[in-house]
């Protein structure tokens, strides 16, 4: 019998109060503005003609400047000076607290940058988001390279103004998970590279290979898609509150959660785990999105806790429950209804540990569980490197490649495989160690999980995994942003985020894997 949630039973905001009332009806009217804005980014990179960079670069502008006056507006301010000042003296819901924190820190932020800076930084966003594009359809980092240095020196000012106490990097990385710096990080990383290097050369130690020959083949990109739209389904993802579309990179964005969440994936005619677990991983992104309690629509804790939290989930279904064996007990007909004359003759076993194979690679997105943490160990230092004036734009490809050469004895051949694989660095900095802390926090929510359910593995291989997604609801998902990530994590597991489940969790699944003595 699963425990019951520790967070309270109820979400919302005291709308009785008359200056918070003012301010959710502020905050509405910046939360559908952004949501127009997240729209066009989506169809920037979904289904925008690829000739109509220029026009949407001078929109999206014009609308985060119009974004930009609300956040700065002085009757913001006021309002929640007031409300703060009669914090103490007021029964105020959690909601409450954290929309008045969430409120405070944007516009806190917003405050210490000029409209022309933010506006700049739109532009240049926009635009070095299609100059990426540009350079990876022409395997050519020197036509990415020109706005690569304008975001870095763009968002070195974005740093300054914020403000920081040891590096401008933890100004960025605050954006993303509050509180978190680069010290911290290197705190944190340390323990999960040793654990991945250690795991990764017990595995070549062994010699035990691992055939994933079962994964390659020729798979329709319209029976992919229909794949996809089932696995969603399996999972909950509600389609009459979402889609699923196609991009150069897959990415989940919202228009208004939970109301509004949108996946998109790509696809790979001859390698089908690209699309089906890139759809699994966003779709945790989106399940999260959509379990958000309505109660907090067009307001600032309608998203999640923090990116690092948004990833655990992501990273929860696509690795701990999408390569796993149960899971796949109870839904390898999908694959054979969609593919039989493939998978009819793939014995289940064979299927579920390609999935599992550990192979040093170059490309991110599809590196396996032990080696992913490198690749983002990797980017965290280039990037710190950059933003910090320790490193080069142009020196980038040449430290990328070293770095890959170092920690995972590859290298990349081409710019596609290496420097130019990812779209983050066209937006800014800060973003990627974020996915390293969403794999401890994983750990911690799927320990917790099993204990909670002791039958988990046979309740997955029925074919119905509604209970992992009926408890990360009522544990984490309602509250969206109510919660710091530390708090949250802690009053859903019931223990602080501790990095050591994440080395127990790789270790134990490795071991059994790939058949190894037990440490």
């Amino acid at each position: 019998m699963a425990t019951e949630s520790t967070l309270p039973g109820e979400i919302g905001f005291t709308t009785s109060d008359a200056s918070l009332s003012a301010l959710l009806e502020h905050l509405h009217a910046i939360e559908d503005l952004s949501a127009l804005m997240a729209l066009a980014e989506w169809d920037q990179q979904t289904y925008m003609p690829r000739g109509a960079g220029e026009v949407r670069m001078y929109q999206a502008t014009t609308l985060q400047g119009i974004i930009h006056e609300h956040l700065t507006d002085p009757r913001l301010g006021a309002l929640l000076d007031k409300l703060e000042s009669e914090a103490t003296q007021k029964h105020f819901s959690d909601a409450d607290r954290g929309l008045l924190r969430k409120a405070r820190r944007s516009y806190d932020h917003a405050t210490r940058l000029p409209r022309e800076l933010v506006e700049e930084l739109t532009r240049v966003t926009s635009a070095s988001f299609e100059a990426w594009l540009n350079a990876r359809a022409k395997n050519d980092f020197a036509l990415f390279a020109p706005w690569l240095q304008r975001t870095v020196t763009l968002q070195r000012e974005v740093a300054d103004r914020i403000g920081y106490t040891e590096t401008r990097y933890d100004a960025l990385l605050d954006e993303y998970e509050p509180g978190l710096t680069a010290s911290k990080v290197e705190q944190l990383f340390a323990p999960v590279r040793a654990i991945s290097t250690t795991m990764l050369q017990r595995i070549q130690d062994s010699h035990h290979t691992i055939d994933a020959s079962c994964l390659q083949g020729s798979f329709a990109t319209d029976k992919q898609q229909r794949l996809c739209e089932q696995v969603l389904r399996v999972m909950d993802y509600d389609i009459t509150h979402g889609g699923l579309a196609r991009s150069e990179h897959p990415f989940t964005t919202s228009f208004g959660a939970p109301f509004d969440v949108r996946l998109t994936t790509r696809y790979n005619e001859q390698y089908l785990p690209m699309s089906v677990m890139a759809v699994m991983h966003e779709a945790g992104h989106g399940l999260y999105e959509q379990g958000i309690s309505p109660a907090l629509v067009r307001t600032p804790l309608a998203s999640g806790a923090s990116l690092g939290i948004h990833e655990s989930q992501s990273r929860l279904w696509e690795n701990a429950i999408g390569r796993s064996y149960a899971f796949w007990q109870g839904q390898y007909g999908l694959l054979r209804e969609n593919f039989p004359a493939h998978f009819n003759n793939v014995p289940l076993e064979t299927y579920t540990r390609a999935l599992n194979v550990v192979q040093p690679s170059l490309i991110r997105v599809e590196a396996d569980e032990v080696t992913y943490n490198l690749h983002i160990i990797i980017r965290f230092e280039l990037e710190k490197a950059l933003v910090n004036g320790n490193l080069a734009v142009e020196s980038l490809p040449e430290q990328w490649n070293a770095r890959y050469q170092e920690y995972l004895g590859i290298k990349p051949d081409n710019d596609v495989e290496g420097v130019l694989q990812d779209m983050h660095w066209s937006a800014g900095f800060g973003y990627f160690p974020t996915y390293t802390l969403g794999n401890l926090y994983a750990a911690q929510i799927y320990r917790k999980l099993r204990r909670d359910f002791p039958d988990f593995d046979e309740r997955l291989a029925s074919g119905d995994p509604g209970f992992v997604l009926n408890w990360l609801h009522n544990n984490l998902h309602q509250y969206g942003a109510t919660y710091l990530p530390e708090e949250l994590i802690t009053r859903a597991t019931g223990e602080a985020p501790n990095p050591a489940y994440f080395a127990d969790y790789l270790t134990k699944k490795f071991e059994q894997i790939y058949d190894l003595p037990k440490a």
